[in-house]
């Protein structure tokens, strides 16, 4: 049982991640917008995120990469992580309305959400992800995923400050109000 637990949290974010590029494909809604940081930062950041992810996976079935003693409350900790953070990705997903992924800000008229997770968290998605980083820091521990976890929440935070920027711009008091009542994570 627990060598399936982890793999299909992965399927099921897969999925999550890979549905609504499909249907946007398929409607031909442009799912690139304006990143607000350097391309190469961006892509470092997104490398190291699912570097990390894939990391999970091959210490699972193929070879331990932890410098310490694995223990089962690593591998729990790894799966409720995981689990929170696949829910919060999913749901956000669903909670865009257009079931939309989009890479950066859409550059077309768009409204602010503001139900659902999203009462929660302003970055439920990104806050999915920064769970399932934290879940690979803790049951791979090793320098090097630590440091693939750091350069992505880093990256994505700094995606965020840049996002919220824009936001700022777009729904202006709107954007405020919002802001004063939910937090940027959770």
């Amino acid at each position: 049982m627990e060598k399936v637990i982890i793999p299909a949290l992965f399927v099921i974010f897969l999925i999550a991640a890979i549905t609504p590029r499909i249907i946007q494909k398929q409607k031909k809604i442009e799912t690139v917008g304006c990143i607000g940081i350097d391309k190469r930062i961006f892509m470092l950041g997104k490398i190291s995120l699912f570097t990390s992810f894939i990391l999970i996976l091959v210490q699972q079935f193929f070879v331990n990469l932890s410098l310490f003693e694995t223990k089962e409350i690593f591998f729990w900790a790894c799966v409720v992580l995981l689990g929170l953070g696949v829910m919060f990705f999913t749901l956000a997903i669903m909670g865009l309305g257009t079931f939309s992924l989009r890479v950066g800000l859409a550059q077309e008229k768009t409204a602010l959400r503001t139900t659902g997770i999203y009462r929660v968290s302003r970055n439920p998605m990104l806050f999915g992800l920064y769970l399932m980083a934290l879940a690979s820091a803790i049951y791979v521990q090793n320098p090097i995923n630590w440091i693939l976890v750091i350069i992505a929440l880093t990256v994505h935070h700094k995606i965020i400050l840049a996002e919220e920027l824009s936001m700022r711009d777009r729904f202006g008091e709107q954007w405020t109000e919002y802001c004063n009542s939910v937090r940027r994570y959770l």
